[in-house]
Order: structure tokens, then C-alpha cells, then sequence
């Protein structure tokens, strides 16, 4: 769509917003081979301007406020003052509401017929602002979704993929057929709920995200995904949505509908062209109703080996030279979501073979790996981590994988496990490398325990990739390079600091996927006298990093490399 402005009057309001020098407008106008190509497009299909920009500027030339529609809250009531098909039509969205006029955001504040049309239709003034029309797409998208005309708007927020071509399975049957020979006919094949629920799963998964929230508020249902580790705000819904909504998710994970006081979990798995997807979902009673997370497991992510994780040549063979020990305990740490579950799988993957028998206890099995035993821990059958790892060592394994130690029983097991002949992998919450020493120390295994079975930990933390679209060259604050200890950097006339504009393919974050950083210590004689010594966590990772590289350097290293931004370092790793 093109606007009608003077380039002339334009262009000084470009200037004066220092959004691109006069200079440069010429020379520009002077290239151009159209002349009937306005010149907000023209500098946009060049990326010297942003769409938001261009229509920021329009909207000051021509007195039309604008209004950045992702920053603010249009409350569903007030959007659906006019049909979801007549916003899709005429691209717009009410975003407040009075008793005798309406705001409305059009991508062309300009179209009088438009204007006209929604005066008829609602009888009241209408004070048109300006946004960007992608910005509308997603406002009707978050306030739109769960009325009219769903089939109109899953096809404009999936963007291609069809909503219907998903397949689930793992529901009980059973439970399927008990529902639908009770309640809710709307919840069949076909219905608007479960086309919303199948559009917003889809949407999710085209979108790379790891997790779905659905979040109920005093008056409003909201959906949120988490993205490259940040959540960000997908859709909001009326309140009259929440109870077929989350129950329609509910059913297909096996869980009980009528029981709404207590915690449930549950699963599923979805086949859909993107691939095949564990769910794991998990409810909680909150004060305005069902709190639901869905996490998002792509199956594909389990079968990574060790050479693809993105580790640099020297870790990479550190690690290589760690897990082909016999014997001993290895531990990654780091806060949820950090990925040490698909580094474990990866290490596991690297070790399969023939020759070794491999056992899990985790919860739940999140990747299905062919030629390993894997195994689930069920509280009400008895089968913990303590239990069901120490039913593992009568099982003959030569690797072993816990999926997490929570408590001294299981962490003395997996010791005794470790000084008896078995290669042991798990997980710990620690900070880092080091912190994990500690933290087997405080739940009240024996310093010596620990120096004698523990081989090494990895600590890792992920770090969000620039995208490779819309990244561009700056110069970053003084302040953060110092703080990250590069300062050195500053002075490199051959470097440059990237960071991410931000566009349609990475949705406006300036990112697009993420990488690991990581920090491996070995236990070598050093260490193990720092152990026994009861020395602190600070002492033996001065002690272990003083030649291998920290989490920071690792993340540094990425910095330099282009990948990462200067501001996403600070972030994501400490000092």
C-alpha cells in the first residue's frame, strides 16, 4: 500500500526525527529509478527506515497520532465493538472506546470510505490514529482471535500452516469417549474452541517457542510463549473462554476436567508438519482460575550428539576425553531452561552403542532415544529418584543417566554408583561449575565422597543469536563493554559490535534461536585438595578457571564471533 505525501515535507520531518541526514535524502532521490515510488517506501525497502518510523512519520506530517500497538492493552470488550471480519477487512482495531466516539488504529488513516463505513456501522465518531499494519495483524490476532470468524483469522496468524492438519495421540481413549458421552459438544471436531486451541499450538510451534502460558486474570484470559528464553504476549482472550479453553487442552492431555482445586500434570504428543512434539502440561490453582504450562518438547532435539551443540575445538575435546572415562560422576548445572537435558541426550547419543548398556531415571522422559533403557519416576507407585536408581545398579548398566539430584539419598547412590564401575550423568541446580562441589557438600555428602567419585561438571547458560537478516553494526555503550571486561575490544579498529534491529523473520526481538555457553571444570589433584579442604566455591573455581574458559569468556568468545550482542552477554552470564 502507498500513501500520498509530499516528498519534500517528508523529508524534512525525517531529518528533523535524526532519522537520516538531508544529504543523504538527495542522493537517494537522485537514484532512484521510479519517481512514482514514495519516498517512505523506498527508504524502507532499503532498511533505512523502519516501518514504524515511516508511519510515525506520516502520521506527524498529516496530524494523525501514532500508536505503537504492541506497547499497549486493548482490552477484548473494546475491539469487538465492531466485527473480527470488517477489522480484517478494513485493517484496523478499536483501542478505546467512549460513549460517542471510538479510536480506532488503521493502517491507512487515510481510506474516507473506511471512516465512513465504521461511522455507519457503530453510529459513533471515529478518531483515526496511525500504525503499522503488521502491528494490526497481531492486535487483532491477541484481541480477535476467539471470536467470529476464527477460520479467517487461525489462517492469518498461522501464515500458511493449517491449524487442522495436527494429529494428537497418548490420550487415554477411554477417558476421550467418557467426556464426549457426557459434556460439551462444542469441544468435537470442528468446534470454534478446538480450532482456537489447535491455531494457538500451531502458532506456538511456528513461532520456535519452548512453552505456552495460559494465564487466567480477574477479567481476561491471556497466552503468552516464551521465545529464545523471554516470554512475550501472544493473545488475550474474554474471561467467558477460560473454562472450554483450558479444559479442551485438559482432555488431550488425559487430565481430569471436574477437579479445578489441586495441581495436575500431563501429556501429549502432537504430530503436525513440523514434526512430532511431546506436551508436557501442568496446572495450578490460582486465584482467578486454572494457571496451565505447556512445555514443548521437540523430539528432534533429542537425538543432537555432542559435535553439535556449538561448544569451541579445546571444550569439545575436554569433553570428549571426560565421558569416555569408565567410571566416575558428571554433573551439569544451571537454572531451568538452560538445556541440560538435551546436553545429557547429546552425551548419551555420543555413548550409544552395541556394547553398552544404557539406563535413565528421569521425570518424565522427555526424548525417547532407541537402544536405551529409559525410565519414568512415579511417586505413587514408590518408583523415586533414590528408588529407581538404585534398582538401576542391579540392572548391570555401564552408563547411567539421573535426571536430576534433589536430595542427599539420591545423590549418595549416584556416588556409590560412580566409585562401583558406572559412568553417571545428572543434573544440579547450581550457578555454576564450581557451585556444584557445594551443593553435593550442603545436602550432606562427605568431601571425600565427593573429590573421590565426582569427574567433572558443566555449567551452561543460553545465549540468544543475532538474527541474520536484520542484525546491523553500532557501538555500544562504554559502560556495558567495561562491565563485561572486553574494554579491549573498544580499542580493535578491526572489530565490530553487532546487535538486531529487528524484523518480520525474527518478530521484532532483533534474535532468532540460541546458543549455549558453557564452562567445564575437571577434577584433577588440585581441585580434589581444594575439596577435602573444604574450601569455598569461590576458591576452587579461581583455582579451576585460571587457564579454561568461564561462562563469560565462553559467551565473550560468541561476541566476538558475531552471534551474540554485547547487552545479551550481560544478560545472560555474571562477572
Amino acid at each position: 500500500m502507498s500513501f500520498t505525501y509530499q516528498d519534500r515535507t517528508f523529508s524534512e520531518i525525517l531529518v528533523e526525527e535524526g532519522l537520516i541526514d538531508a544529504g543523504d535524502i538527495a542522493r537517494i532521490l537522485g537514484e532512484r529509478v521510479s519517481t512514482t515510488e514514495p519516498l517512505g517506501d523506498l527508504l524502507v525497502r532499503l532498511k533505512l527506515l523502519t516501518d514504524k518510523d515511516k508511519a510515525r512519520c506520516i502520521g506527524k506530517q498529516n496530524g494523525f497520532p501514532y500508536v505503537d500497538l504492541a506497547r499497549i492493552e486493548i482490552l477484548p470488550e473494546v475491539a469487538r465493538t465492531i466485527p473480527h471480519t470488517l477489522a480484517m477487512r478494513l485493517r484496523c482495531v478499536v483501542i478505546e472506546r467512549s460513549d460517542s466516539a471510538l479510536s480506532v488504529a488503521l493502517a491507512n488513516p487515510f481510506d474516507i470510505g473506511a471512516i465512513d463505513e465504521l461511522h455507519k456501522h457503530t453510529g459513533l465518531d471515529i478518531d483515526p490514529v496511525i500504525a503499522t499494519e503488521e502491528d494490526i495483524r497481531e492486535a487483532i490476532f491477541r484481541t480477535f482471535g476467539a471470536y467470529d470468524d476464527l477460520g479467517d483469522i487461525v489462517g492469518e496468524a498461522i501464515k500458511g500452516a493449517d491449524p487442522n492438519d495436527l494429529r494428537f495421540v497418548d490420550a487415554a481413549p477411554e477417558q476421550e469417549t467418557a467426556y464426549s458421552l457426557v459434556k460439551l459438544k462444542e469441544m468435537s471436531e470442528g468446534t470454534p474452541v478446538v480450532r482456537l486451541v489447535n491455531a494457538i499450538i500451531t502458532r506456538a510451534i511456528a513461532g520456535r517457542a519452548s512453552d505456552i502460558h495460559i494465564e487466567p486474570e480477574r477479567n481476561r484470559l491471556r497466552v503468552r510463549f516464551r521465545v529464545d528464553g523471554l516470554l512475550q504476549e501472544a493473545m488475550i482472550m474474554p474471561k467467558d473462554l477460560q473454562n472450554s479453553f483450558i479444559s479442551r487442552l485438559k482432555i488431550m492431555a488425559s487430565m481430569d476436567i471436574a477437579e479445578r482445586r489441586v495441581p495436575q500434570d500431563g501429556r501429549l504428543t502432537l504430530i503436525s508438519p513440523q514434526g512430532e512434539f511431546d506436551f508436557r502440561l501442568s496446572t495450578f490453582p490460582s486465584l482467578h482460575g486454572e494457571n496451565l504450562v505447556i512445555r514443548i518438547l521437540d523430539k528432534q532435539a533429542g537425538r543432537i550428539t555432542l559435535d553439535k551443540l556449538g561448544m569451541d575445538k579445546g571444550l569439545f575435546d575436554r569433553m570428549q576425553r571426560l565421558i569416555s572415562r569408565p567410571y566416575g560422576m558428571i554433573l551439569a548445572c544451571g537454572p531451568t531452561g538452560s538445556g541440560k537435558t538435551t546436553t545429557l541426550y547429546s552425551i548419551l547419543n555420543s555413548l550409544n552403542s552395541i556394547e553398552r548398556n544404557i539406563m535413565t531415571i528421569e521425570d518424565p522422559v522427555e526424548y525417547q532415544v532407541p537402544g536405551i533403557v529409559q525410565g519414568n519416576v512415579n511417586v505413587k507407585a514408590g518408583v523415586t529418584f533414590s528408588t529407581g536408581l538404585r534398582t538401576l545398579v542391579r540392572q548391570d548398566p555401564d552408563v547411567i543417566l539421573v535426571g536430576e539430584i534433589r536430595d542427599e539419598v539420591t545423590a549418595r547412590i549416584a556416588i556409590e554408583a560412580a566409585l562401583t564401575g558406572h559412568l553417571v550423568f545428572s543434573t544440579i541446580h547450581a550457578n555454576d561449575a564450581a557451585g556444584a562441589v557445594t551443593r553435593l557438600i550442603d545436602m550432606g555428602i562427605e568431601p571425600f565422597l565427593v573429590a573421590s567419585a565426582l569427574a567433572g561438571s558443566l555449567a551452561q547458560r543460553l545465549i540468544r543469536v543475532l538474527c541474520d537478516v536484520c542484525q546491523e553494526v553500532y557501538q555500544p555503550n562504554v559502560d556495558i563493554v567495561e562491565r563485561l571486561g572486553c574494554g579491549s575490544l573498544l580499542l580493535d579498529s578491526s572489530f565490530q559490535f553487532h546487535r538486531g534491529v529487528g524484523c518480520e523473520v525474527c518478530s521484532r526481538s532483533g534474535y532468532k534461536g540460541r546458543a549455549g555457553v558453557y564452562e567445564l571444570m575437571e577434577i584433577d589433584e588440585q581441585i580434589q585438595r581444594l575439596i577435602l579442604a573444604h574450601s569455598s566455591s569461590q576458591d576452587i573455581r579461581a583455582a579451576a578457571f585460571t587457564k579454561n574458559n568461564s561462562l563469560r569468556d565462553d559467551a565473550i568468545s560468541k561476541l566476538r564471533a558475531g552471534i551474540t550482542s554485547a547487552d545479551e552477554v550481560l544478560r545472560v552470564t555474571m562477572a
